[in-house]
């Protein structure tokens, strides 16, 4: 490949980029509008300015004003037959730059406007010198006018004139006075002065803004306001006024280094206009004379001595990459705004407004509002893009902008109707939805897993924390395909769908919890997700919108179980697994789901003690987003200590350094008690236990008084314990365990738990059982 014909960089004044024979510049839609403000427009001046002076004392005197990218070629304006012919013979589509550009093309409309006012204003001068100086002012006007405009047709009609800059949208270049359009702010004030040159006999130039009314138009603001400031400075310049800024005296411009006038004068000054500016101020037109020549020389430096590196991508995504790799300052936009004027471009602008598009995108666009750092905002793009696309056709979206960028435009565009396109922004805003209400809740407030928030079930909300716990955003796909059924679904299926949803929450909790915990971490899970959503598991259809899979919660348990059963991961098998590996390490999360699963409707084995068994439906509910949040299920207490080895415990457990991480050496307890129980040997915890787990304060304190018995005094903490915490029912199997706490308890408690956790978790894998009728 040869690199050149991706991009090429060349080093321009802006008068040679502005001049190009038949180049109109084009700013795309998603670009931020005119934003400069006083601050940014002075120190453009100020650089100027100095560069000036330095060019006194410097012939290579050169202010650089960074890089400007652009895509050469037509593909990127949207104007179809018979329209496109009436574009410029070269369109440059500015990536970035363009308030820099704009800036610059708005000052040379000012210096355009001064120096025509001043050619006037020397009309009837009859002194040779005055003559001169006053004619190479109207030479150069000419040169300033291709900066602002540029002839498309040889007619003498007024529109055969193109603004040099348009905005996509805002504005079409035309022949035509009927379709030719200028509205954005920097076309309607490049157009307003075009108009105004070509009325000879026009006053002078103040570009309002206004609408009929006088009010400042909408977007106009940043604008007026730059314009107006520059016009106020440049003119205290020509008058050699301006508070801080100046501009090198006459005399040095002339009769100073040779190579002033060489670099800035097209020809020799000659002599009669060189003897009239360094002769008597009090002849005729002097003033004039002198703010001529100042503003010559700074309008000159302006085109020919400021330059930019402009950089010609051969496409949209290449220019944006490059914009990327060279921006360390400004905000990139983000995938969507780039793809938010494509919407707008296909319903075309007068329809959208009331189009089911704008509906979609502004709902997008609330989400991301809530964003207002680039880098928070371009994190929030991705984490809404990224399972959009995998639950739109099981593509797998990188986090480069420029995939992104290039997903929406290509899937947009392959989008064949217009029905087709909306249900495309539609999904997009449904996804948006789900995300901004479920998975990235504004402030602090809960999750709402559907938009009836009458609608809800206490073990999807416990499994929906576990998953935002966990960060699994890979399942964000297939939940918001079964969310949008949920959107889409008509009043009366509406409780079916909302089933299905809770449902499909439970399914890939069961299924990726499971698989983490016997696989001991995440063992390439993205993949399988991807997969589902893609191509479809166990025969099974893919659940990718595009891809043609129903939202059905049946198939989407039978895939997950499918996709177990490929991994021999039955029962005795994931017990097996799970009650063997290092748990803890797996993650804190997952201990402390598979410690509350196990625990749910649990209660202690009487005839194993240290045990726990199932009891009935209520006896310890523990599966809600409450009893997730709760301080008191909140740490993971190893119950031997994760220690090299702990004085008072069986020199087993730490003979295999996994043991201690084994899920059966673990239990769930609030911070306060598990810093109290720290490290202390297994007879002192067991009696912590023992008064953390008393169902009564008199229990409780019986504990204590045992424990003083013993010789072991559990201190003030613990008695204050007994009357500020609450019973906590998981200390309380382990507190009726007499024997020592060894490998072997540890691995018959750790299977023992996992055989609980299985039978809790691995229903919601398949279908619930039919309700029996009870017999009154």
């Amino acid at each position: 490949m040869n690199i050149s014909q991706i991009f090429s960089a060349e080093s321009e004044s802006v008068h040679d980029f502005l001049t190009r024979e038949g180049q109109g510049c084009f700013i795309p839609a998603y670009q931020r509008g005119y934003a400069w403000d006083s601050g940014h427009v002075g120190r453009l001046l100020e650089d100027a300015t100095l560069g000036l002076e330095r060019l006194i004392s410097d012939s290579s005197s050169v202010r650089f004003l960074g890089s400007i990218i652009t895509v050469r070629g037509n593909a990127l304006v949207a104007a179809a037959p018979p329209f496109d012919r009436e574009l410029p013979r070269h369109v440059m589509t500015i990536i970035d730059g363009q308030q820099r550009l704009c800036t610059i093309v708005i000052l040379n409309i000012i210096f355009h406007e001064l120096l025509r006012r001043l050619v006037r204003s020397m009309e009837d001068a009859d002194e040779a010198g005055v003559i001169a100086l006053r004619d190479d002012a109207a030479d150069f006007l000419d040169d300033l006018a291709k900066t602002i405009r540029f002839e498309r047709s040889r007619l003498p009609d007024l529109h055969r004139f193109y603004p040099r800059i348009v905005r996509a949208i805002d504005d079409s270049w035309s022949r035509n006075a009927v379709t030719a359009r200028y509205e954005s702010p920097i076309a309607r004030a490049i157009w307003s002065y075009v108009e105004h040159i070509q009325d000879d006999e026009a006053g002078e130039f103040e570009y309002t803004g206004t609408d009929a009314d006088g009010d400042i138009l909408e977007g106009h603001e940043a604008l007026v306001d730059a314009m107006a400031n520059l016009a106020e400075q440049v003119d205290q310049l020509a008058a050699d006024q301006h508070a801080i800024l100046s501009l090198p005296p006459v005399d040095a411009l002339i009769a100073g280094a040779s190579h002033v006038l060489a670099e800035l004068w097209p020809h020799v000054l000659s002599a009669p206009a060189r003897a009239f500016l360094l002769g008597d101020d009090d002849e005729p037109f002097f003033v004039e004379a002198t703010q001529t020549m100042r503003l010559l020389a700074l309008a000159r430096y302006v085109n020919l001595r400021m330059a930019a590196t402009v950089i010609d991508a051969s496409n949209e995504d290449y220019a944006f990459d490059m914009f990327e790799s060279l921006n360390t300052t400004g905000q990139p936009l983000t995938a969507f705004e780039t793809f938010k004027p494509k919407v707008v471009e296909s319903e075309t602008p007068a329809a959208y407004p009331a189009s089911p598009s704008k509906v979609s995108i502004d709902k997008v666009q609330q989400f991301l509002d809530r964003f207002k750092n680039a880098e928070q905002r371009l994190g929030a793009t991705a984490s809404l893009l990224i399972p959009f696309a995998l639950a739109e056709n099981g593509q797998r979206l990188e986090k480069h902008l420029s995939h992104q960028r290039r997903y929406l435009r290509d899937q947009y565009a392959a989008a064949n109707t217009r029905n087709a396109k909306r249900n495309f922004v539609k999904h997009l805003a449904t996804t948006s939805d789900f995300v901004s209400s479920a998975w990235r809740p504004h402030g602090r407030r809960a999750p709402q897993l559907l938009p009836d928030p009458a609608r809800s079930d206490d073990v999807a909300e416990f499994c929906f924390e576990v998953l935002r716990a966990i960060r699994h955003e890979i399942v964000l796909a297939p939940l918001s395909r079964f969310y949008a059924a949920f959107c889409d679904a008509a009043p009366a299926g509406r409780d079916r769908a909302a089933e299905e949803f809770f449902g499909a929450i439970k399914a890939v909790t069961a299924f990726s919890m499971l698989w983490r915990a016997a696989k001991g971490g995440t063992a390439n899970i993205d993949s399988v997700y991807r997969e589902l959503m893609a191509r479809g598991i166990g025969g099974g259809a893919a659940l990718g919108r595009q891809n043609g899979g129903a939202v059905s919660l049946a198939n989407l348990r039978a895939a997950l179980l499918a996709k177990l059963d490929a991994e021999h991961l039955d029962r005795a098998t994931w017990v097996a697994d799970t009650s063997v590996s290092a748990i803890y390490k797996t993650g804190q999360s997952i201990t402390r789901f598979l410690l509350l699963t196990a625990s749910h409707n649990a209660v202690p084995d009487d005839d194993v003690p240290g045990m726990i068994v199932r009891g009935r439906r209520g006896s310890n509910p523990l599966l809600s987003r409450s009893q997730w949040l709760d301080d008191e299920m909140l740490t993971v207490e190893h119950v031997a200590p994760d220690a090299a080895h702990s004085p008072g415990w069986p020199r087993d457990v730490y003979a295999e350094r996994r043991t201690v991480q084994r899920l059966g050496n673990f239990v769930l307890i609030p911070e306060v008690e598990n810093n109290l129980l720290a490290n202390r040997p297994w007879v002192q915890k067991r009696i912590l236990y023992r008064v953390f787990g008393a169902d009564t304060a008199a229990k409780a304190r019986r504990a204590i008084a045992a424990g003083r018995e013993f010789g072991f005094n559990p201190g003030r903490r613990a008695e204050d314990l007994v009357e500020e915490s609450s019973v906590l029912p998981m200390c309380q199997a382990i507190s009726a365990f007499e024997g020592p706490w060894d490998e072997a308890f540890i691995a018959a408690r750790s299977v023992r738990l996992a055989e609980l956790a299985w039978d809790t978790v691995h229903p919601w894998l398949q279908p619930p059982p039919p309700r029996r009728r009870v017999r009154r």
